[in-house]
């Protein structure tokens, strides 16, 4: 008997979706890693609420220091 798994509690449960073509997704991917940042998610949910982006000073993104 094949068990039904329960969904995904999500901080945030809407998702949202939008077109790009080849071009504009490099764009996208070009200024990412020019800002050191993977998740294209976040990248795009702070650029749409905060108008800017900035190298984010968030633990789970960062790499650890080398001393």
């Amino acid at each position: 008997m094949i068990e039904k798994r329960k969904p995904a509690i999500r901080q945030r449960p809407i998702q949202v979706k939008f077109f790009v073509d080849e071009r504009e997704l490099g764009l996208i991917k070009a200024r990412m890693a020019q800002l050191g940042i993977e998740n294209m998610s976040a990248y795009l949910r702070q650029v749409a609420i905060d108008g800017y982006e900035e190298k984010p000073d968030l633990p789970e993104r960062c790499e650890p220091n080398n001393p």
